[in-house]
């Protein structure tokens, strides 16, 4: 096996990933806080990670899968202040807070099977392990580092971190991050940097469990670190997140973590870099508008395009998101797509490929290998596309077929479903982009594709079980 390496955000430096069990890796992606749909710059970093997840699997490694879905406690600041965010969406909409998480929860579920990332082992919601939030909880007041106020249960920052004051990820001061930001202060807190493990004497609050300090509800930090250990162990292989979770969040998850456990809590942290938009800035919710999925669906692109897009940048460093960019990542797609469809029966059949292809599965491995550089990984599986063209010689499909695997654009079955009919390309392109809307969501372009189907002489049936039937019409 070749050494895979990754960048760790823990040494500022690019490593040798060795897991603790190999061939098994722990991996902890912090998810969704599920009030609002979730924006084209969320979806990058979840292709972000499963590009990681697929190239470890590459490499012959069994992941261990975990996202959380934070659906109490997220304050409208990361520093606890404000409303929650989900119960600001509820009184908007007017609606439980089960519902609205319930409804972005799906909605999201659903953008990231269009995209084809692999869904993790295990959802965890914060509202359904409030137990074990309260049990690590006990654990960090045993150990001397968290104290009780009328207010809630808050994390002695400064007692963690002594004289050193120093922040072990974002290697930030106390002091800088006081100059830095404002930092809220209730006024039974030790000082501005302790944050809340749990919340009480907030009455109007919606979700409230009972708990030995009280009844109250979970701050944010504390929920990734108690269902990643649930589910992962007390000390995670790799654990993912925006870079925008450096300096707080995945600070905070760090203190509170290893003062119950009193190891190290990640071995390998590793963060993606933002989504900028059109205009220049990082995309955010807070921003107002912002672009999802569903507007790249109504520019005529595929979902499974923007996956490519996103594969066109390495995962730390900014992308710009371009209608030109876009564009440019469903020719590829139709690029592959096309070679799937045109690839004779015989090649795909051929238990071995062409000698040529060898040096292809090589490069291929060596830019995954090399800090998950999905851009080199990309050009080589085009440039063995164009070979196999220029050579005339298409015994390429097992390779192909295999960084498949990490490109996660379904080329098996445009390759299976073009060899069971005898759908034109140019048919088949219009069914493709009916399936990926329909997927989406997209009723009314998934209706307008149907529309143009049907007038160029095919029957379109939608089944019961979600499958579609399309004929030509006998004259």
């Amino acid at each position: 096996m070749k050494p895979f390496f990754i960048y760790n955000t823990l040494s500022r430096s690019v490593e040798k990933f060795l897991p603790q069990h190999p061939p098994e890796v722990s991996l902890y992606s912090c998810g969704p806080t599920v009030y609002l749909p979730q924006h084209l710059g969320n979806l990058r970093a979840y292709l972000c990670w499963d590009f990681l997840r697929r190239a470890l699997e590459y490499n012959g490694y069994t992941v261990r899968h975990v996202i959380n879905v934070t659906d109490v406690g997220h304050m409208t600041s990361d520093q606890d202040a404000g409303e929650d965010k989900i119960e600001k969406t509820a009184r908007e909409q007017h609606k439980s807070p089960l519902e609205v998480a319930d409804f972005y929860l799906k909605l999201f579920q659903d953008d990231l099977a269009a995209i084809h990332v692999e869904p993790p082992l295990v959802w965890c919601r914060a509202t359904e392990h409030i137990d074990a939030m309260i049990e690590l909880i006990e654990r960090i007041i045993a150990a001397g580092m968290a104290y009780v106020t009328p207010s809630g249960v808050y994390f002695d920052v400064e007692k963690y971190r002594g004289e050193n004051r120093a922040g072990r990820l974002s290697r930030q001061s106390l002091d800088e991050q006081n100059a830095a930001q404002r930092l809220e202060h209730s006024a039974d807190k030790k000082s501005p940097h302790d944050f809340a493990l749990w919340v009480l004497a907030q009455p109007h609050h919606l979700m409230q469990w009972d708990s030995p300090w009280g009844r109250g509800y979970p701050g944010w930090h504390i929920e990734c670190s108690a269902m990643s250990m649930k589910y992962l162990g007390e000390t995670i292989d790799i654990h993912t997140g925006g870079m925008d979770h450096i300096p707080i969040h995945h600070e905070n998850e760090i203190a509170q973590s290893e003062s119950a456990t009193h190891h190290p809590f990640v071995r390998y942290f590793v963060h993606n870099a933002f989504l900028t938009g059109k205009e220049g800035a990082k995309i955010s919710k807070s921003a107002g508008k912002f672009p999802l999925l569903s507007d790249v669906i109504a520019m005529g692109i595929d979902p499974l395009a923007f996956r490519i897009f996103c594969m066109g940048a390495k995962y730390r460093s900014e992308l710009a998101l371009s209608d030109d960019g876009l564009r440019a990542a469903q020719s590829n797609l139709d690029y592959f797509r096309e070679f799937a469809r045109s690839i004779p029966a015989g090649a795909v059949s051929n238990s071995s490929d062409a000698e040529f292809s060898c040096e292809y599965r090589e490069r291929f491995l060596d830019a995954l290998n090399n800090d998950l550089n999905t851009p080199q990984a990309l050009a080589v599986a085009l440039e063995l596309v164009a070979e196999a063209y220029r050579r005339g010689d298409y015994n390429i499909w097992n390779t192909l077929g295999a960084f498949d695997r990490v490109l996660g654009l379904g080329l098996a079955e445009t390759q299976t479903a073009a060899a069971n009919s005898a759908i034109p390309v140019e048919i088949q392109a219009l069914i493709d982009a009916r399936t990926a809307a329909r997927k989406s969501r997209d009723f009314k372009r998934a209706d307008q594709l149907r529309a143009d189907l049907e007038a160029r002489g095919y029957e379109v049936k939608d089944n019961r079980d979600g499958t579609t039937v399309y004929q030509l019409r006998h004259a």
